[in-house]
């Protein structure tokens, strides 16, 4: 049933890759700082970079001479050692994948990060089963994305806490970072207010916002949806932002988290309180 269960994982998501974001790093439990791949009697220090279930891409550093050196290895068979430890797991799970070496090349405007693409030869079980439960996590929560979307939460002091939210937001546009009050936010917008001396944005403007949580600090592409100068000067704006997982995530533990309260009552209080 588990090799069944691994062979439809991947004739699912054979032709997706991850981004190696910190919010996959802890989703996965992957420790990047323990990622070697040998070579001969070469031993590699390399980052993940990108994951499939076909492949990988891992960053190494290298001179202009180890990377042309390296080069000449492409097609060559290789072993790669990774390391994961989810949340739940005591011990960390070592896992060593057999992989073609297909090619070595230095990083657009980076030329001493090297750009490693390996290719399984397979894919060990284990690593099948992580890569396709943390797909599995992000399908679940582009459906929770779509359920939400103007599903508005305001932002006070209790739904802050709730979150984890730090009272914090930069947004950069107009070759500036500029700091703003989130006052509410769903999964498909944020609304802010921007100070009188902020520069103005633009209607359908596109930007950046950095957004700061206890669990993650994380960006987001956005565009200006609504668009409104107060009395006083200062900008209220609602955006319209993609799927992130980072906050549909937030969102999520939100509203469990609410639901958890609601069912306590208002009179119940932890036993030993």
């Amino acid at each position: 049933m588990a090799v069944q269960n691994q062979r439809n994982l991947y004739e699912q998501y054979e032709n997706d890759t991850i981004a190696v974001s910190p919010f996959a790093q802890s989703h996965m439990g992957l420790l990047t700082g323990q990622t070697a791949m040998k070579i001969e009697t070469y031993m590699i220090a390399c980052v993940p970079f990108r994951l499939s279930m076909k492949g990988a891409m891992l960053l190494g550093a290298f001179s202009r001479e180890e990377l042309v050196f390296f080069q000449r290895y492409a097609g060559s068979l290789a072993g790669l050692s990774l390391v994961f430890q989810p949340g739940n797991s005591p011990q960390p799970l070592k896992i060593f994948a057999r992989c073609v070496l297909k090619s070595v090349a230095p990083m657009q405007g980076k030329e001493s990060i090297g750009l490693i693409t390996v290719e399984w030869k397979p894919c060990p079980p284990d690593l099948l089963g992580i890569i396709g439960d943390y797909f599995l996590l992000l399908d679940r929560l582009k459906a929770e994305y779509q359920d939400f979307k103007a599903h508005r939460i305001s932002i006070n002091a209790a739904s802050a806490h709730t979150m984890g939210y730090n009272n914090y937001a930069v947004l950069q546009y107009g070759g500036g970072q500029h700091k703003a009050a989130l006052f509410a936010l769903a999964s498909d917008r944020l609304e802010f207010l921007l100070p009188m001396n902020t520069p103005p944005l633009e209607q359908g403007g596109k930007l950046s916002v950095k957004l700061y949580f206890r669990v993650a600090q994380f960006s987001v592409a956005a565009q200006v949806a609504e668009l409104t100068r107060l009395p006083n000067g200062a900008q209220k704006a609602t955006l319209a932002i993609g799927f992130s997982p980072e906050l549909v995530d937030i969102i999520e533990r939100y509203r469990f988290a609410e639901r958890f309260s609601a069912a306590k009552g208002p009179d119940q209080t932890e036993p030993g309180a």
